[in-house]
């Protein structure tokens, strides 16, 4: 194996879509440009994202979406959690998707690489990932 993280494909396990919890916000740059600036909200690690890393995106379900999106009265802060086990799948991938140079569906295949080590040596809580 050659030195670096082992990068891994992640998906939901019934191929739907994944639907991430972000934020957004125009204004104005001092210099009169108007910028726009995105972020995703992050949460733990559900029981399937440990053993990547400590903290995964939060991912909303579709009944979601509305108090998320400020569509129905809810809390949408009770939104901030792990998604439930089982929602993600993950499988290794080919270090070819480090580079900007290689595109197409096949840097999504699954490696059969038993060298492979853990995504981390670190411990839980000091991913460097």
């Amino acid at each position: 194996m050659t030195d670096g993280k082992q990068p891994y494909a992640i998906a939901r396990t019934n191929g739907a879509p994944l639907a991430f919890a972000g934020l957004w916000e125009g204004w104005r740059h001092p210099e009169g440009e108007t910028w726009r600036t995105f972020t995703i909200m992050t949460t733990s690690a559900n029981t399937d994202m440990q053993r990547l890393h400590d903290r995964m995106p939060v991912i909303l379900e579709p009944a979601d979406w509305p108090a998320w999106l400020g569509e129905v009265e809810a809390d949408p802060t009770a939104l901030l959690r792990p998604a439930a086990a089982g929602v993600v799948r993950l499988w290794a991938v080919s270090r070819a998707v480090n580079s900007v140079r290689n595109n197409g569906a096949a840097l999504l295949d699954a490696i059969d690489d038993p060298a492979a080590p853990p995504p981390s040596d670190a411990p839980a809580g000091q991913n460097p990932a």
